[in-house]
């Protein structure tokens, strides 16, 4: 990147050829112009600071290549080469010099071994200027093949931290976080790359991109930083690839294309990444990286910010997921991510209470039906209709057939596994759960979801220190994590910890903006126990009830930790014919292991289909 690329200027040949001389002092003397570390380092380093000379760190090379090097790397471009031709006619009296100097020299037979790996080395440098001048120009990617190959052996992993929005306007916020999104789902769908998933590298958004720092946190061998700006309906696209271990380039460029032509720049960026980790690539993964599941630019856009919203998790966000996923649709009706996305966003309206399993339910198996019959090969598709299979219709075998279908197209999906892993969680295959979960968590180790979901896992398995073990893992990444709070309450009441269950409690209300009433829980239980707090939880419920929806699940559960049998299986009834999703816990939540022999608890289970 030449000073003016950094400044956000206008470039020509001249940034070029600043590139090419970083590539040059790179091959002869072994280390990076500009130094390693995070963005701001290297753009001050290229803004202000001269590299060492070239002859300084290898005094075998003939001196007129340092003076070639330091004019292409000359701050000012007035004063840098002016043309590619301009500096061709040097290289060429240079690489003569350079031969004839090897001729002579040969004549005496007497030279170090030292010397002339480095002489040869320069002239290497030499010759693969001159060939790259003579056959067309793109420093980038020629640095790419000069060092590509001894690269590809040893990179096989990779993390695409979140695109800098460099535009001053907010709004796009949206798009910098699609770019990533795109490029993370294009590079899953190759094989023999793990790709850091979308949890994990979103949880750096916003903080110093310290390449190296977060690539050996992830245990990543690359790392892929981008910027992204729109000015007008023009997008510029900047990108750098860098290898862990020693913090140099493997791959970068920039990209100036219209807002139209965004869905196709994001696969040619996967294509121009994978290929820089592996040089040749076969015609069915070039396929799946340039992959486009719309061609309608206005669509893919609003997918994009429906996209957004829906990442919030929160109710607001999902409405508007809703309307925006609605929208790319009507402009596109063939685009089925799109119809996934749509699904995926009524399942959990109605699996997080903000509405009624019969007000999302047909919605979202619908959408779900629609994506997978425009695009059987679309992973997300696959998922979405497992989900409904599930949490809905209640017909677990297609459920399963549905992972198995999403898992086969795209292996390295993290969504995949978690959900498939949740599902063998709740039928009581809990070895077979805890490999699913793994593969998940290996792909996306930061999620506080998928940590959450391993931490429930090992409470339903009863294996409740395990689970508060891992519960609280996932707290200390991030405290707030309100379904993890939940959950390790529940372990901790399971447990008879009663006290640590009621601390949490008492720090889920705090952080729900209702101190007086964590301070209301806390007298319940000096007064009259962990009962105390249950029965006044029930009366709270009530209360909501009256103004919106609440999971009689959620009621059915405290009823049976007070030992009211009749009132637990009243409430599972109601959950059964409200197509409550959360019952599909029934079959292994220790909360009802005091109902479980009653034949009214059994003919439930029957009726669920999860007797077996």
């Amino acid at each position: 990147m030449s000073p003016e690329q950094a400044r956000g200027e206008e470039l020509d040949q001249r940034s070029d050829l600043f590139s090419l001389g970083a590539v040059l002092y790179e091959m002869a003397t072994g280390r990076l112009a500009f130094g390693a570390g995070t963005t701001a380092v290297v753009f001050e380093a290229i803004l202000n600071r001269t590299p060492v000379p070239v002859l300084r760190l290898n005094p075998d090379l003939v001196p007129d290549f340092g003076w070639i090097t330091a004019k292409l790397l000359e701050k000012d471009r007035r004063l840098r080469y002016q043309s590619a031709a301009e500096l061709r006619a040097d290289l060429k009296r240079v690489k003569r010099d350079t031969d004839s100097a090897g001729v002579a020299t040969s004549t005496v037979g007497i030279r170090r071994t030292t010397s002339r790996r480095t002489r040869t080395l320069a002239a290497a440098a030499i010759g693969c200027a001159v060939l790259v001048l003579l056959v067309g120009f793109s420093p980038r990617r020629w640095r790419q093949q000069l060092w590509g190959g001894l690269a590809s052996g040893r990179v096989h992993s990779i993390a695409v931290l979140p695109f800098v929005n460099a535009s001053a306007d907010p709004n796009l916020e949206y798009l910098a976080d699609g770019v990533t999104d795109g490029i993370i789902s294009s590079l899953t769908r190759v094989p023999e790359l793990r790709v850091m998933a979308r949890s994990t590298v979103f949880s750096y958004k916003g903080k110093d991109t310290n390449a190296r720092k977060i690539g050996k946190e992830l245990n990543v061998d690359s790392v892929l930083l981008g910027r992204i700006a729109q000015r007008g309906d023009t997008l510029t696209i900047q990108t750098d690839l860098v290898r862990v271990d020693d913090g140099s380039e493997l791959w970068g460029d920039q990209y100036n294309r219209k807002v139209s032509d965004l869905v196709a720049v994001q696969g040619n960026i996967a294509q121009e990444i994978y290929n820089s980790l592996k040089p040749r690539l076969t015609g069915q993964e070039t396929s799946q990286l340039t992959k486009h599941e719309t061609e309608d630019p206005e669509a893919y856009q609003l997918y994009l910010q429906g996209l957004y919203y829906w990442n919030k998790w929160t109710e607001s966000g999902f409405k508007k997921a809703i309307q925006y996923f609605n929208q790319a649709v009507e402009k596109d009706p063939n685009y089925a991510k799109a119809y996934a996305g749509l699904a995926d966003t009524y399942n959990f309206m109605g699996d997080s209470g903000y509405e009624t399993p019969q007000q999302v339910w047909q919605n979202a198996k619908s959408a779900a039906m629609q994506a997978v019959k425009l695009d059987d090969t679309l992973p997300e598709a696959h998922i979405s209709l497992a989900l409904v299979r599930e949490n809905y219709d209640w017909d677990w075998p297609g459920a399963e057939s549905e992972f198995k279908r999403a898992i086969q197209a795209n292996p390295n999906s993290a969504t995949a596994h978690q959900w498939y892993g949740d599902f063998l969680t709740k039928t009581g295959r809990f070895d077979e759960a805890k490999t699913e979960l793994k593969k998940s968590q290996d792909q996306d180790p930061l999620s506080l979801l998928i940590n959450t979901s391993i931490g429930r896992q090992l409470y339903f398995a009863r294996q409740y220190e395990a689970a508060i073990q891992q519960l609280k893992k996932t707290l200390d990444m991030d405290p707030n994590f309100v379904p993890a709070q939940h959950a390790i309450e529940a372990a901790y009441a399971q447990n008879g910890m009663y006290q640590n269950a009621v601390g949490e409690r008492q720090k889920v209300l705090t952080l729900s903006g209702n101190p007086d009433l964590a301070a209301t829980v806390g007298e319940d239980f000096r007064k009259s126990g962990y009962p105390g707090v249950l029965q006044s939880s029930l009366e709270g419920l009530r209360e909501v009830s009256k103004r919106g929806y609440v999971p009689p699940y959620n009621i059915a559960i405290i009823y049976a930790r007070l030992g009211d049998k009749t009132q637990a299986l009243a409430w599972l009834e109601q959950a059964y014919k409200q197509r409550d999703s959360k019952l599909t816990y029934i079959k292994i939540d220790p909360a009802f292991d005091q109902v479980r022999s009653d034949p009214q608890f059994q003919n439930l289970l029957r009726r669920m289909g999860l007797t077996q």
